[in-house]
């Protein structure tokens, strides 16, 4: 049976005034007590159901399953022999020498269960049942493995029997243990030990003596450790009211960088719409800048055309023969010598008129030119400005990557 069933099993208690573990039980369980709170151990599965059957209107009495070891889940290997007696953690060579005619059946693992544990489940631990006295009859299993697994439970043990004849070795250490436990051999029947009082309640001043020094030495510790808390306390609150200061200035500092922020967005969207006038008005100029130069390319070539129509309508040699000191002037040379000083000398009367369309065709070019070096000028300036967006631009963009990196930190 496995912890938890036996738990799921466990009657109600009696209130007996003592407390009788059996752990394994002889084929006859006639040597059980009739009385009391009886708690048997039975390792051996069908031997179990058969002693919760006889037990079955006994409402103090509770049949466990188990095989007792000195700590919870410890691994058993539980043999069975011919002679159910010898069942238990022992193998055949340990038995063989005592018992010849013994015989191995079979071997399995079994896990292990602390007493105490077992008695914790089933005797509340309050009233009379936790200052009752337990007696322990011992028939099965490892002896010594029973007696460690009681825990606090060694309190209340009064007398233990040793029923089965055990190894020497196992008998040596369960007997070692009886005895530094304050128990002593009782004289009339040698399996049983029964507590020494005058050695328990010595053995009791000393557990509480040293309760004491463990408890003054506990409290010192606490005592340390208060004052060590209290040191690292109100280092924590100092450390709090520095760090509560320092929230609130990173909290003020953030609110002016929302501040600036959205200061420096709006100033965005106004030098962003500046730019947007900026560029219209950089487009129309460049669109006024090439109508020039188209005005002004074809003036040229209309200009050119009118020198060259000039020169083909231009008597030429009649002002060479006109003004002699213009003989070895060339073609293009006479023209010009006569539009800037015949015309006004009167050389050539009958060519007024040309040389006026010349003189207007003359000042809208230098007008033309003028106008262009104003249109380039103004081009010059709206790039120089556009350069100036740019980096107002790339200024603003890093003042508002600073306090988002400033605020993530």
């Amino acid at each position: 049976m496995t912890a938890n069933e036996t738990i799921g099993v466990a009657p109600d208690n009696g209130s007996g005034e003592t407390i009788t573990v059996w752990v394994g039980v002889p084929g006859l369980a006639r040597g059980l007590p009739s009385s009391g709170s009886l708690l048997v151990v039975e390792a051996e599965p069908e031997r179990a159901r058969e002693l919760r059957h006889v037990l079955r209107e006994r409402p103090e009495a509770l049949v466990c399953e188990e095989v007792l070891a000195a700590e919870n889940e410890a691994t058993v290997r539980w043999h069975r022999f011919n002679d159910t007696r010898l069942n238990g953690p022992s193998d055949l060579t340990i038995w063989q020498q005592r018992f010849p005619n013994l015989r191995q059946i079979d071997e399995e693992q079994r896990c292990g269960r602390r007493l105490g544990d077992l008695l914790d489940n089933w005797v509340p631990r309050e009233g009379e049942q936790a200052l009752a006295p337990l007696h322990l009859v011992l028939r099965q299993g490892d002896p010594l493995a029973a007696l460690t697994g009681l825990g606090p439970w060694i309190s209340h043990l009064q007398t233990v029997q040793l029923m089965l004849p055990w190894p020497e070795e196992t008998m040596q250490l369960a007997e070692t243990w009886l005895a530094e436990q304050n128990f002593g051999q009782d004289p009339q029947t040698s399996a049983m030990w029964n507590r020494d009082p005058v050695a328990t309640r010595d053995w009791l001043l000393k557990e509480k003596e040293q309760e004491t020094q463990d408890l003054l030495a506990a409290n010192r510790q606490l005592n340390k450790a208060y004052g060590d808390t209290r040191a690292e306390r109100d280092t924590l609150v100092a450390e709090l009211e520095q760090l509560t200061a320092q929230w609130e200035e990173l909290k003020q500092a953030q609110n002016q960088a929302h501040a600036a922020i959205q200061h420096s967005q709006i100033e965005a969207e106004k030098l962003r719409s500046q730019q947007e006038a900026f560029q219209q008005e950089l487009q129309q100029l460049t669109g006024e800048k090439s109508e020039l130069q188209q005005k002004l390319q074809i003036e040229e070539t209309t200009n050119l055309n009118g020198r060259q129509a000039l020169k083909s309508l231009f008597p030429l040699q009649l002002y060479k023969e006109v003004s002699g000191e213009l003989g070895e002037l060339d073609d293009d040379q006479l023209v010009l010598h006569y539009l800037q000083h015949g015309w006004h000398e009167a050389r050539l009367k009958s060519y007024e008129e040309i040389e006026a369309e010349l003189k207007a065709s003359l000042k809208q070019n230098q007008e033309a030119e003028a106008k262009l070096d104003q249109l380039e000028a103004q081009f010059r300036l709206a790039q120089q400005q556009l350069e100036t967006l740019k980096d107002v631009f790339a200024r603003l963009a890093d003042r508002q990557q600073s306090p988002a990196q400033d605020e993530e930190r």
